[in-house]
């Protein structure tokens, strides 16, 4: 390890030799947080571990996510964490919160890497077609449908997407919503 990046490591208050987990755990997300890749590269080469939960479930990972870092993202899962991983106590995962902040490229890849579309918020069953629906967010609405979500998903009052944007007076959205659901109810079985 170089002399600079040791230097800015302490600067940061962080003993790279330190034997407590929660301690490193802890400035991993916050590095995630940051979107500093280099310094969590340097951890995790030293034996940090990059999925370790806090006491949500909440993961370095999550956290990438939410703040939209993609490339910090990418190093997570290409070192092997849990995609689908949800925080407590709402089951929440990183394509979740992606889905929340709008995060279109971070959407994307964590889809094509395998993300599970069909994650649902466990106290109302809101559904990532319904968060895009109330923020009137045609193109994430776009690259969910692409990517195969369930259209029909309805949270637990009953509503499906269309209904919220209906329910938010977003008509252009509902309208096209109504379009795709008739369309999968004619043809995609």
């Amino acid at each position: 390890m170089t002399t600079s990046v040791m230097t800015d490591l302490l600067a940061y208050n962080f003993n790279i030799d330190t034997t407590d987990p929660s301690l490193r755990h802890s400035f991993m997300h916050d590095l995630a947080r940051e979107g500093d890749l280099l310094s969590a590269e340097i951890i995790f080469e030293a034996g940090s571990p990059i999925d370790s939960p806090n006491d949500e479930g909440r993961r370095p990972i999550h956290e990438a996510a939410f703040f939209g870092h993609l490339d910090m993202v990418r190093f997570f899962i290409s070192n092997g964490v849990a995609i689908d991983a949800p925080v407590h106590p709402f089951g929440h995962t990183a394509l979740y919160l992606a889905v929340q902040q709008s995060h279109y490229d971070i959407v994307r890849y964590l889809i094509k890497s395998g993300a599970r579309l069909s994650v649902a918020d466990s106290l109302m069953g809101t559904g990532l077609l319904h968060i895009a629906a109330a923020k009137n967010d045609m193109k994430m609405v776009g690259i969910l449908i692409a990517a195969g979500v369930n259209v029909f998903h309805e949270n637990r009052n009953g509503m499906t997407a269309r209904d919220v944007a209906a329910r938010s007076n977003h008509r252009m959205l509902e309208k096209t919503l109504l379009r795709v659901m008739e369309h999968h109810a004619k043809y995609v079985a």
